[in-house]
């Protein structure tokens, strides 16, 4: 089967962004109490960026920090896994007593976010509550997020963002 483009606009992005960010906001969850982790920096910045915004509270914008991730043609290697430890080290005066807001543009597979889950629950030190959020998520996902923007159909449609790039590591 041919997947037909869905490709995401600005426009689109960002309004999807700002209602994930007021449900968030409608749940207690700001800048007081939550750290945002942006998975995926080179397709996440924009919609990380949003979110810590748009959580400011008493004009304080909402923390956070950018983790990279594999491709879909690598794995969680050692060079990664010890990336996210470093990160999660440095940054762990700033996580203290603060939910983890993990937010991705796209979560197709939910093999990275599966990974998080399950090195979080297994770390020892982490005892952080911690959320999941995608912009757009594929009905068909392994891993189903805590907040999603929009469902969409992976097998028939191939999800494109309207600042995007051909990229050689996607198969």
């Amino acid at each position: 089967m041919i997947r037909k483009e869905y490709l995401v606009s600005q426009e689109l992005e960002t309004r999807i962004a700002l209602e994930l960010s007021n449900e968030l906001l409608d749940k207690g969850i700001n800048a007081s109490n939550t750290i945002v982790v942006t998975v995926s920096t080179d397709y996440s910045s924009n919609v990380g960026q949003l979110i810590r915004h748009s959580l400011t509270h008493n004009g304080e914008i909402c923390d956070g920090f950018g983790i990279d991730v594999p491709y879909p043609d690598e794995s969680w290697d050692d060079t990664y896994k010890l990336e996210l430890r470093s990160l999660f080290h440095l940054y762990r005066y700033k996580l203290e007593g603060k939910n983890i807001l993990f937010v991705e543009a796209g979560v197709i597979r939910g093999s990275n976010y599966k990974f998080l889950n399950d090195f979080l629950r297994n770390n020892r030190g982490i005892s952080n509550p911690f959320f999941f959020l995608a912009l757009f998520e594929n009905k068909n996902s392994l891993f189903k997020s805590d907040f999603v923007g929009y469902y969409y159909d992976d097998d028939s449609q191939d999800l494109t963002f309207w600042w995007e790039q051909p990229n050689n590591h996607w198969l």
